[in-house]
């Protein structure tokens, strides 16, 4: 049996849904591929998608510890349900352009 050779270090992909060899289409900005362009995620042209990712990633990893920390603090008859939805969903929906 022949060893198959992984392309990605951190994705292990199992079955058709996403097949490895569209992942390394998808990371050489295959132009056949929709959806790859910054004007699709309705950033200018000249903005680079994967800065404008690492922006909101960064920016969504800060709001997360905000909220850890505020949730850590709540007594344990407190579900939480209103610091969620303010210090989590809300800034989380806004950042994937959720109305």
């Amino acid at each position: 049996m022949k060893a198959r050779r992984e392309l990605f270090t951190t994705i292990r992909t199992e079955g058709g849904l996403l097949p490895s060899d569209f992942l390394q289409r998808v990371t050489q900005e295959d132009k056949d591929i929709e959806g790859l362009s910054p004007e699709a995620y309705h950033l200018q042209a000249n903005q680079k998608l994967n800065e404008a990712i690492n922006r909101s990633w960064n920016y969504l990893q800060g709001v997360w510890r905000v909220f850890r920390d505020h949730a850590d603090k709540l007594p344990g008859s407190d579900f939480g349900t209103s610091p969620t939805r303010e210090k989590w969903m809300l800034p989380l929906f806004q950042e994937l352009g959720y109305g």
